[in-house]
Parts: C-alpha cells; structure tokens; sequence
C-alpha cells in the first residue's frame, strides 16, 4: 500500500515546522532511507529519510508551508501501485492556512511578484528566505550572511530590513531643526533659556512574532500554565572551587582540548543531588509520576536566533573533563545551528547561567517536561563571616524554580543547599571524578 511521508515528533516543544525543500520531484525514484524533504524548525533542519523505496507519487504540501507534526505531506508510491482516488492535502496537514477559519487547508497564496532564483541562490537560502527577498524586491546578493556555508537566514534577511527601514527617516517626520544661537549678551543680563526644538513624530517599527521568537514564546506560557512555579535562593560560597580551577586549568584544557568552564562542576553537582532526591529529576504524564533514573542534563546557550538547550546525555557516567570536552562543542554548534535533533531533546533537568550576563539573581522557567531548573548568577567577591571573621569569598547566588505539582518546598529547598554543598568541597566529590 501507498507510504505516507509523515512529519515526525521534533522534541517535546516542537508543535510545527516548515516544508523547506523537496529533494525529490514527483515521479523521481526514491531508495529506502534516502534523504526525500528537509523539515525546519526553531531549533534546527531536519531531513526525512523515505521508510520505503519507490517513486515520490504525490507532493501534498508546498515549499514554504507550515504544517503540523504528524502531518501527511507526500506519498512513496512502490511499483505498481497507484494513488487513491481524489487525493489532497489533509485538512490537519497546513497548519496556518489562509481561509475564513474553517478548518480547511488552503495552499498559500503566490506573491504578487516572482523573482526567478538560480541554483546558487536555491542552496543558499530556504523557502521563507526567498519569499521576503520576493515581497521586498532584494536580492540575495543584498543580505549579509551568518548561516553555515554562506547560506542566508531568516533572520538576516529581517535584521537587513530593520537596518534599512531605521536609515530612512520616518514619512512626515519633520527634519531636525538647530537653536538659533543668540547674540552676545550684555554684562548682567539674565541669560535667555531657548526651547529645544522637538520632535512630535513617534516613530515605531513592527515585525511578526514568527519563527524562534514565536516558539519560544508559546513554550514559556504552556510551562507557566502547566507548572506552579516556585522559586527558592540560596548562596554558594566557590571559593575553594575558583582557587582550585585557577591553579588546574591549564592542565585541565590539555586533558579535554577544551577550556573547563564552572558549567561541567556544576553539572556533575546537579547529577549527585539528582540521585538524592529522585522527585527533582523526575515528569508528570497525565496521572502518572514518572522517574528517571538517568542523568541528562541540559544547559541552555544564548543565541541570536533564540536560546537552545543542549543536552549531556549519562552526565553521571562522565568525568569532568569529558563534560567539558561536550559543552564546548554543543555551545560552538548550537551557535553555528548545526545540532542534531537528539542533541537537543531528553533532557531531565536543566541548568542556565545569567552570570555571564552579569545578573545576580534570576526566576528561570521550567523547561518543560521537566520539574526544576537551576540558575547560576555571577560570582562576585563579597565579605562574609566565616568563625567569627569578616573574609573575603567568591561567591554566587544559586536560584532554583520547581513544580510545586509534585516538589514540595522543603524538598527543593534541601536539594539546592545539597548543590552548594558539592560545590563548596570539590575534594570531597567533584575533582575526584575528574
């Protein structure tokens, strides 16, 4: 029977995604597992592999179309078969058509303009790309690149627009006016106060929350509707930890071919209090608690297409070297967007830094489906009283939001002391798993 080519689940917070390109036109033989549509996402670009070989028998959604996971959009046809009688697009396939709301899925509608586009710039661009150098009249040539390979975003062809439109003064804004500069005064004459000239123009400037932004977006209010969250702080005295990494760091960047960050320690903190309070690593799935009694912990990394969280799989099996190692290269891909999809999903609890920022203090939200996430905050040399004594230490502080579904407050309460405590005795715990 006919093969439906499905969009697959993408992570836990990928609803949607974008019909990029289709490597096959209908007709084209096809091999098992070979590469047939490329899917994009916020997060990155997959490509789906045919289940079945035979021939592409029918493109169901266009280029540039976004659909729904789990929706048809084509079919492997093996020798001999036929496609069923009065095929079309599934009503769930589009997931934002145009139409009066109906439910009906609707092809989008062809801009009023077509630029041809060469085979370079095909490469080099997606289909949302080449409808806004359509809508805008540019040309690829125009955008300044940032994608891999020279191939231009989204969000470079938006950044270009703004840069434009912020050139051009604003219609019926009236141009900068200068002071008229008064003549000498004479000896004790009070001075003359001249108004500023003022513009009464407001100017404003306006995109569509689209794409990452759009994503991001729904994802941080299901989290908010799902979970009660509650936020706990606590202060960690590192300077056992500073001193140590200061006077190990070279020999431990020769070891992982990578500088060690603070990120693996507390990684490898996070794992040893998990395993004390099994709650904190756990999910809700409709009635059900569910444990998990692995470790893969997600770190989120700041990006200009939006944050991402990669993923440390079995961070309890690693030493703190080989972390190291991970982190530095999942943080250079995911700003170059060239992770995998496994790369960024499964994770069970999370840690995101707002230190580097320089923040003190912040509320994180939970990175669904998971219970807690840890904020780390820049450390500062503060004094503090230690046996009775003002002394200087580094210090950070540690803030930690959880679900108050399922972890009670003395339970998060104790989990984030029993961090600090790792981190305040590396001896003890951490550079022994080094």
């Amino acid at each position: 029977m006919p093969t439906p080519i499905v969009v697959p689940q993408m992570g836990e917070s990928v609803v949607e995604g974008t019909v990029g390109r289709w490597m096959k036109s209908e007709g084209d033989p096809i091999a098992k597992d070979e590469t047939v549509v490329e899917i994009m996402t916020d997060k990155i670009n997959v490509e789906l592999p045919a289940a079945e070989a035979g021939v592409l028998g029918k493109i169901l959604v266009p280029e540039g179309t976004v659909v729904a996971v789990g929706a048809e959009i084509g079919i492997i046809l093996a020798s001999g078969e036929s496609l069923p009688a009065g095929i079309s697009a599934p009503r769930a396939a589009i997931a934002h058509a145009g139409g009066d709301g109906g439910g009906v899925a609707v092809a989008p509608k062809a801009p009023a303009a077509t630029l041809a586009v060469g085979a370079d710039e095909d490469k080099r661009s997606s289909p949302v790309v080449r409808r806004l150098l359509r809508e805008y009249n540019l040309s690829l040539q125009d955008i300044p690149a940032s994608g891999a390979g020279g191939r231009v975003t989204k969000e470079d062809v938006l950044k270009y627009l703004r840069e434009r439109t912020s050139a051009v003064p604003a219609k019926g804004m009236p141009a900068p006016k200068t002071a008229p500069i008064s003549p000498a005064l004479p000896p004790k004459t009070a001075p003359v106060f001249t108004p500023a000239v003022i513009s009464t123009g407001e100017p404003v400037e306006r995109i569509p929350l689209a794409g990452v932004r759009k994503v991001i977006a729904e994802h941080m209010v299901k989290s908010k509707q799902v979970s009660p969250h509650v936020m706990s702080m606590d202060e960690v005295d590192l300077t056992e930890l500073v001193r140590v990494r200061e006077a190990k760091k070279d020999q431990w960047k020769a070891l992982a071919g990578a500088n060690v960050t603070y990120m693996p320690f507390f990684v490898k903190a996070v794992v040893a209090a998990l395993k004390e309070f099994p709650n904190v690593n756990a999910s809700v799935e409709g009635d059900q608690i569910v444990y998990r009694k692995y470790y893969h912990i997600g770190v989120a990394v700041a990006r200009d297409q939006g944050l991402i969280v990669p993923v440390v799989k079995f961070a309890d099996q690693k030493p703190i070297v080989q972390i190291a190692r991970e982190l530095a290269d999942l943080s250079d891909r995911a700003r170059r967007d060239a992770l995998t999809l496994p790369e960024i999903t499964g994770s069970t609890f999370t840690l995101t830094n707002a230190g580097m920022f320089g923040a003190l203090a912040s509320t994180p939200i939970i990175n669904q489906p998971e219970l807690a996430i840890i904020g780390m905050h820049q450390i500062q040399k503060r004094p503090v009283v230690r046996n009775d004594q003002i002394v200087i230490r580094d210090m950070m502080y540690l803030t930690i939001s959880f679900d108050h579904r399922i972890i009670d407050g003395h339970v998060a309460v104790q989990f984030l002391r029993r961090v600090c405590e790792w981190l305040e005795n590396p001896y003890d715990a951490l550079l022994t798993l080094a």
